[in-house]
């Protein structure tokens, strides 16, 4: 098959065993520097550097040509000036190297010249089978072999999402946002000219690897639109692919002309060519990463009917209209929904869709509001304005270092080690039922501490809570460290160790454990907003807060334009 050749042609690429880097320099103002470095703290292979003069590079024996290196080699990674890169890869053909990145800039960018140079380099790699990134690039990474090929180091984490761009800073920003906000990434290449592969071949071969749930790209210009259409369209038909495609304007075409040495094309021509492939375009580098973001996080709604839930009347009005404005609709509030609203709320509430408690300071009503929201058959989708923010409130409550109620609880505790130590062995040994048991009375506490004497009558609320804390992905999450480290202070009695563990640390997972439950349970997008830009991040339990209504509503709307496509695809999700 097609895909299985392509695969092997990649391999090496992606999934090299030995590594070259051409041009490799003990110079710390050189590429050749940086790009080395990159790879000799990260790569889990053999590394060789080629150099004409030095014998070794950073501590590694280093070689004239790459001919030289003993073994066999898979893949090249060029730091050159342009005129040698051919000749370079004369000697790749002849050593059976497999692949190669060529980050040397100077050619189809630059004009006709460059461009000869480029035909040069593609017809010796051709010759000798040899698979290319490239030119003008800003390198690649694999986490299956924790391959960091770039031009200067990057922090980058494994993780679901995939991403091609065709502009190297464009790629490195949005590997550095993504990292910021707790996700990972199992490929990202920076193509620059794409002279060889082109972008839906990484696409198509991304879209087989079963790691990766969402594939991003940055697109400047592509050779063959119809080729594109025919093999991305069968990726997206089993997972999402998100673009941004510049070049609506005269001024944005003649810049890429002279970026990559792309053809941009009649916007017309692309934004077809993406609804007939199934791709979801973006207008910005943050719409992409915040819709790769919903797509890997939530569900797709089976419709457009919205319930907006939101602390502060404003905050709704705001939603509603970024709502409209993307063709979804703010249904009128179900009656079953109406009558919960109206038992649990003051008078004074919005009594209709968004919700609006109007300053009720009954926490847990308001955490409870949407579910049953997410209860009613005729809503698709909720978006719940305000709750990113309570991730990071916890440490309005801690009041410092500590926190005077977690030292009050210390208190209570500190005679009692035989309870504590029993907490700690259900903790260490991994049983949820055990552990079940143990983070009741903790969520008990926390929301205590947050509503004194408001807990009564909230028991199912706690049941609920517990329940998401105790989700496989919770487990796993740095809450537990805290608890254990916690409950191993209270029976050593190590009071610098109560001091390290504060109320923020134990209440930081809480507001996306349950999202991520509501988006289990019902199998409906629970969307949710923070109060300010900077409260923006993705947590351990898998739950991503937008800034504000604008983002969040885009974001619900691009699940939706993604559900119609497959539904008119005739694919069952």
């Amino acid at each position: 098959m097609q895909t299985d050749s392509l695969h092997r042609d990649l391999a090496p690429l992606f999934q090299p065993d030995a590594v070259v880097v051409v041009g490799a320099s003990n110079d710390r103002n050189k590429w050749g520097y940086s790009t080395f470095k990159s790879l000799l703290d990260h790569f889990e292979g053999e590394l060789h550097p080629v150099n004409l003069h030095a014998p070794e590079i950073l501590g590694r024996k280093a070689y004239s040509r790459v001919i030289d290196v003993p073994g066999a080699v898979d893949l090249a990674v060029i730091v050159i000036p342009p005129e040698g890169v051919a000749g370079v890869m004369e000697d790749c053909v002849s050593k059976g190297v497999r692949a190669a990145v060529i980050i040397t800039a100077g050619f189809a960018e630059v004009g006709p010249k460059g461009k000869a140079l480029q035909d040069e380099v593609v017809r010796v790699a051709r010759k000798g089978g040899i698979r290319l990134v490239g030119p003008n690039c800003m390198g690649m990474w694999s986490a299956a072999r924790n391959l960091t090929a770039f031009m200067f180091p990057m922090r980058i984490t494994d993780g679901p999402l995939a991403l091609i761009s065709q502009g190297g800073n464009i790629g490195g920003a949005l590997v550095a946002d993504a990292t910021a906000r707790g996700v990972g990434f199992r490929h990202y290449v920076s193509c620059g000219c794409t002279a060889d592969i082109q972008i839906e071949d990484y696409i198509e071969y991304m879209g087989e690897d079963e790691t990766v749930k969402v594939i991003m790209v940055y697109i400047e210009g592509l050779g063959d639109g119809n080729r594109f259409v025919r093999k991305v369209s069968r990726v997206t038909r089993k997972k999402p692919v998100v673009a941004l495609k510049p070049g609506k304007t005269d001024a944005a075409a003649r810049a890429i002309s002279s970026h990559s040495g792309a053809l941009s094309g009649q916007d017309a021509l692309y934004e077809a060519a993406f609804r007939r492939a199934g791709v979801l375009r973006v207008d910005s580098s943050t719409e992409l990463l915040d819709v790769a973001i919903g797509l890997l996080t939530q569900p797709l709604p089976a419709g457009r009917r919205v319930v907006i839930t939101t602390p502060g009347g404003s905050y709704g009005v705001m939603c509603a209209e970024a709502c409209a404005l993307r063709g979804l609709e703010v249904i009128p509030l179900p009656e079953r929904a109406m009558a919960a609203f109206n038992a649990m709320f003051p008078e004074r509430w919005s009594h209709g869709n968004p919700v609006d408690p109007a300053g009720d300071r009954d926490f847990v009503q308001y955490l409870k509001a949407p579910e049953i929201v997410l209860q009613c058959p005729e809503v698709d989708a909720l978006i719940f304005m305000g709750f990113g923010t309570f991730s990071g409130i916890s440490s309005v409550f801690a009041g410092g270092k500590g926190g005077p109620g977690l030292r009050r609880w210390v208190g209570r505790l500190a005679d009692r080690k035989e309870m504590a130590g029993a907490m700690l062995e259900a903790l260490d040994s991994g049983d949820p039922d055990g552990i079940r048991k143990v983070i009741r009375p903790v969520v008990e506490w926390i929301f205590a501490q947050m509503m004194p004497g408001r807990a009564k009558g909230t028991e199912d609320f706690m049941d609920s809570v517990t329940e998401a804390l105790t989700d496989p992905q919770m487990l796993k999450s740095s809450l537990y460290d805290h608890l254990k480290a916690f409950f191993r202070a209270v029976v050593t009695g190590d009071d610098s160790g109560l001091e390290a563990v504060r109320l923020f640390d134990l209440m930081d997972p809480v507001p996306g454990a349950i999202v991520r439950r509501l988006t289990k349970k019902y199998q409906k997008p629970v969307i949710t907003t923070t109060f300010t830009e900077g409260n923006t991040r993705l947590s351990e339990a898998g739950h991503f807060p937008y800034p504000n209504s604008d983002r969040a509503s885009n974001v619900l709307a691009k699940l939706l334009e993604y559900r119609e496509y497959l539904d008119g695809a005739g694919v069952r999700v």
